[in-house]
């Protein structure tokens, strides 16, 4: 897996920890000759960057200091090739800042330092270079300008050595204070799932695909299928290198070449991922807590495009603030980030901003959530839950997140992706939120539900039956089997009785008959309605099997038609008379005389047909062949020809 006119290196200790150990700093301050002085490796590869004497692709090698195992990346230092500064210092455990001393901090220096900052590279040294050049006076106050450009930053003091490249003064105890820096390091991002960032792809011949990129967290060994992103492919890895090297796996803090099956050359780009399959889901849009830098010329405007950097990907995207105070340098604020291309990211992660023209760094931040819909105000809900996220509290995170994906339960997986939870916690935690009443079991669900989900969808429920009302106010109510199927359209299959039964048991909603209504809309009627409303069941339950239409009936002289079909609607609601259609009702007695001549009919024997029953009950076709229907319908018949029969479990 080699590529061309690379040969390998021996192996070293593997038991040894792994750290990724990036550079920076101005270009021809001597990053380059410095790490070939550490490492006998020469990074610069290209012809043409051995002709110019400038870097300008990353730089790969691999540095034993203390115990220690760094995969050194050496970044270009020239302001056209940030870009490629930023994707280098993906996954950085430790920086080496470098410093000419006759030179002191140049603007990519600063640049450099920002970025750091931003993506929260908190441990490094400060290398002094070209030391043999410059005297102890001119030293010292490049020591002091670097430290105060480490302290304007917000990073931590440190250590500081003056080295030459040229008569390798210094390197041994940069070498002791890399080591000393490295034992602070820390070891997250070395357990769970597995993410590379792809730098590098190349074919071998015999071999095909290789891919190289730090690995960010999480191992990999042959023979594993991983996910290549943003386009979701599934490959398989091969074979394993780390520095020209077989290994049996690699992990977090190694450089590593992985050689892939299932994926031709031309579908991978630098920039691209590879994790664990069904990790990372790639975003268009990203929720994320924004610091601007200080050096910032001039205030970043309300939806300016901006160039999102992360990983070693970069796409284009739209910075819309949540609020006023995000804009000014040195600010920082939620924002939403609407990108141009999806990128795959995790929650927590950190990213940098840049102008479109790539100018320069205007600032950067770290993910809060992704998948969100767009928004250009910080509502109170939106603000609350992104203020949840940014909680240390790993069980208020994991139920925002359960809060926000509804009815949709997300695998573990993908929770730890966008909760920053340790995959190994995840399911203890998802059981005490069970045990402690967080998560409901909803009835037709194969888990249960967020208590929030549960609760905002039923308040949403009171909202749309209230208009409901408003809108149809003659109404008794609305159809129940209609509600319920709002209520199952607005969650997930098979749960929309098991929410509506919720309600009713709450006694926030009231059921009559076929109706659901808020208890505030409950039908009610006037005294004179009372009246004509039992004069309405009387006339329809003397007529037995015959009844009149609702525009037949004597009360509709007294009043108008809608008045008598809301009357008659509430009768149904109460239960005092049953719909057969829309124009024929039947008592409630009449109905159970219905049902228990069907049962004597079929007990003695005889046929249930239309004739038959139409017979026995003194009626005509007119009305016994709905009055049937009515009773197939509910259940109590099933039609086998012409003939009823009555089902196993009859209901009323």
């Amino acid at each position: 897996m080699n590529p061309p006119n690379e040969t390998p290196i021996p192996s070293v200790d593997a038991r040894r920890r792994h750290l990724i150990l990036g550079t920076a700093g101005h270009i021809d301050h001597g990053k380059t000759s410095l790490i070939k002085a550490l490492t006998g490796t020469d990074t610069d590869r290209l012809p043409e960057e051995k002709r110019r004497g400038v870097t300008i692709e990353l730089g790969f090698a691999e540095l034993t200091a203390g115990g220690f195992e760094f995969g050194v990346v050496d970044v270009p230092g020239h302001e056209r090739f940030v870009r490629t500064m930023v994707s280098g210092a993906t996954g950085i455990d430790v920086a080496l800042l470098v410093v000419a001393a006759d030179d002191s901090v140049m603007p990519q220096t600063v640049e450099h330092v920002e970025i750091l900052s931003l993506l929260g590279v908190r441990r490094g040294i400060v290398a002094i270079t070209k030391c043999d050049l410059a005297d102890a006076e001119l030293v010292e106050l490049v020591r002091e300008d670097a430290a105060q450009l480490l302290v304007d930053n917000g990073l931590p003091e440190w250590p500081t050595t003056c080295v030459s490249s040229t008569d390798r003064t210094g390197l041994e105890e940069l070498l002791s204070e890399l080591a000393r820096v490295a034992a602070g390091a820390s070891a997250l991002g070395e357990t769970g799932a597995f993410r590379q960032a792809i730098d590098r792809v190349f074919t071998v011949a015999g071999r095909g695909t290789v891919v190289t990129g730090s690995v960010l967290q999480g191992t990999v060994a042959a023979g594993e299928t991983l996910e290549l992103l943003p386009a979701g492919h599934a490959v398989r890895v091969r074979d394993v290198q780390t520095h020209r090297r077989s290994a049996d796996a690699v992990q977090a803090g190694q450089r590593a070449a992985l050689n892939l099956i299932g994926v031709d050359r031309e579908q991978i780009n630098p920039g691209d991922e590879l994790a664990t399959p069904g990790y990372l889901t790639p975003a268009w849009i990203v929720d994320a807590r924004v610091r601007l830098v200080a050096s910032l010329a001039k205030p970043i405007k309300p939806m300016s495009r901006v160039r999102f950097a992360v990983g070693t990907t970069e796409v284009v995207g739209r910075l819309v603030p949540y609020s006023a105070e995000l804009g000014p340098a040195g600010t920082e604020g939620m924002a939403q980030l609407r990108l141009t291309a999806p990128v795959p990211v995790e929650y927590g992660q950190r990213f940098i901003l840049r102008h479109e023209n790539a100018s320069r760094t205007i600032g950067g931040g770290s993910v809060l959530r992704f998948g969100p819909r767009r928004a250009r105000r910080l509502f109170a809900g939106h603000r609350a839950g992104l203020e949840v996220m940014e909680s240390p509290d790993e069980v208020q995170r994991i139920e925002e997140v359960l809060h926000l994906a509804g009815f949709k339960r997300p695998t573990d997986l993908a929770l730890a992706a966008a909760t920053g939870v340790p995959l190994g916690t995840i399911e203890s935690i998802l059981a005490g939120l069970e045990e402690q009443g967080g998560l409901v079991p909803i009835a037709g669900s194969a888990f249960p539900i967020a208590v929030g989900t549960v609760d905002d969808l039923l308040a949403r429920a009171e909202h749309w039956l209230e208009r409901f009302h408003q809108a149809n106010a003659e109404e008794p109510g609305c159809l129940s089997d209609r509600f319920v199927g709002w209520l199952e359209r607005k969650s997930q299959k098979g749960v929309g009785r098991a929410l509506f039964e919720r309600l009713v048991s709450k006694r926030r909603v009231k059921v009559f008959g076929r109706y659901t209504c808020l208890p505030k809309f409950a039908p009610a009627v006037s005294r004179q309605d009372e009246r004509i409303l039992a004069a309405v069941v009387s006339e329809i339950e003397a007529a037995a099997f015959q009844p009149p239409a609702p525009a037949k009936l004597k009360a509709a002289a007294q009043c108008d038609g809608k008045r008598i079909e809301r009357l008659i609607k509430i009768a149904v609601a109460h239960g005092a008379l049953v719909r057969i259609d829309s124009t024929i009702h039947l008592a409630a007695a009449v109905e159970v005389r219905l049902r228990e001549t069907v049962r004597e009919m079929v007990a003695a024997g005889d046929e249930v047909t239309v004739a038959a029953l139409r017979e026995r009950l003194d009626s005509s076709r007119k009305y016994m062949v709905p009055i049937l229907e009515h009773l197939d319908r509910v259940g109590f018949t099933r039609r086998e020809g012409d003939t009823r029969v009555l089902t196993e479990s009859p209901s009323r």
